[in-house]
Parts: structure tokens; C-alpha cells; sequence
């Protein structure tokens, strides 16, 4: 079983090993990562959840097309990421997966909204910065998205960012196999 992420981040290539191993429907199963960075062809921080889906769309796509260039295969492509998005006059964080079979069968899924803050709401939707650097900033660690990242601080670690990308994984792979999936 091959699992291609169009990233090399380690704690989100970390994340897919360690739910992989653990994944029911991996169980007999010999699991090799492929990580590549690939382009989204979307703008660096997506502000919408059409723009985010576009981006997770374009990613797995292009890791899937990248390697098909190369002629490699893998059996899922996988692309995992946090975004901001306005539902009302309030900014949400949440993660989103999308994952695309060797036959190009595609599921997104997204995980539960948090609120975002508002002093790191006007820094993203009026200044037009960023969010790590901003989390950088107040949280003072250089390597904040590299830790428990912005669920993990504005939650009180009681949702990590690990946590999110092994949940976000097994939701997103169980359509690939469950039964209900394929009534």
C-alpha cells in the first residue's frame, strides 16, 4: 500500500504513518509514504471554503499527476490542511482532507470548526497577514505550527495538531472501504 502526501511536513507525514499502521483497513498491509511538495495553483492563505476545497483538490491532483509523470504509482494521494474561513462576521479554523484513489475516486472531509479569536480574526481578515506568523507572535516559539499549532493553543491542548491530521485521515479514508459507503 502506497500513500502519497503532497507535503514534506513532518509531523503531517508522522501523522499518516502512525494512523496508517493503525487504520483497520491497512491492517494486513505494508504501508510506504511518499511525501513531494507540490504547487495548488490557488493563493498562498484561501480565505473561503470554495477556495479551500479548490486548493485540496489541486494539490492531490498535481502529487497524483507528478508522480504518473514519473511513472510512479501510489494507491491513495492525499493531500491534509488547516484553513480559515467567514461564516458570518466570525473567521473559523478547521482541517480538511481530500484524498484521491489510483481510479480517481475522491472524499473531502472537514473537521469540526473552531472559532478563531478575535485578535487573530482582524489580523487575517482586515490586515491581511498570515496566521502562523501571528501565532508565532503571541505565542512567542518560533516553531508554533511545528507544536500543538492553533487548535492545540486556543483549545488548551486538549486538541492537538497531530490529533486533528490522524482524525482528519481516518475520516477521510472510510468511504474508500466501508460498507455503507457502497450501498
Amino acid at each position: 500500500m502506497i500513500l502519497a502526501i503532497w507535503t514534506k511536513s513532518p509531523p503531517k507525514v508522522q501523522a499518516i504513518e502512525q494512523t496508517s499502521t493503525k487504520c483497520v483497513y491497512f491492517k494486513w498491509e505494508k504501508i510506504g509514504i511518499i511525501s513531494e511538495k507540490v504547487e495548488s495553483w490557488v493563493g498562498d492563505m484561501p480565505i473561503s471554503l470554495e477556495e479551500n476545497i479548490r486548493w485540496a483538490s489541486n494539490r492531490a491532483d498535481n502529487i497524483k499527476k507528478l508522480l504518473e509523470s514519473q511513472w510512479k504509482k501510489a494507491d491513495f494521494y492525499i493531500w491534509m490542511e488547516w484553513w480559515t474561513t467567514l461564516i458570518w462576521e466570525k473567521a473559523y479554523l478547521f482541517w480538511a482532507v481530500y484524498i484521491i484513489s489510483e481510479s480517481w475516486e475522491t472524499h473531502l472531509w472537514l473537521s469540526p470548526f473552531m472559532e478563531v479569536p478575535q485578535v487573530f480574526h482582524k489580523r487575517i481578515y482586515e490586515n491581511w497577514e498570515e496566521l502562523w506568523p501571528v501565532l508565532v507572535e503571541y505565542t512567542w516559539l518560533e516553531k508554533a505550527s511545528q507544536k500543538s499549532w492553533a487548535f492545540g493553543y486556543w483549545s488548551d491542548e486538549m486538541l492537538t495538531r497531530k490529533d486533528q491530521f490522524m482524525l482528519a485521515f481516518t475520516s477521510a479514508i472510510s468511504p474508500f472501504y466501508n460498507k455503507y459507503y457502497k450501498l
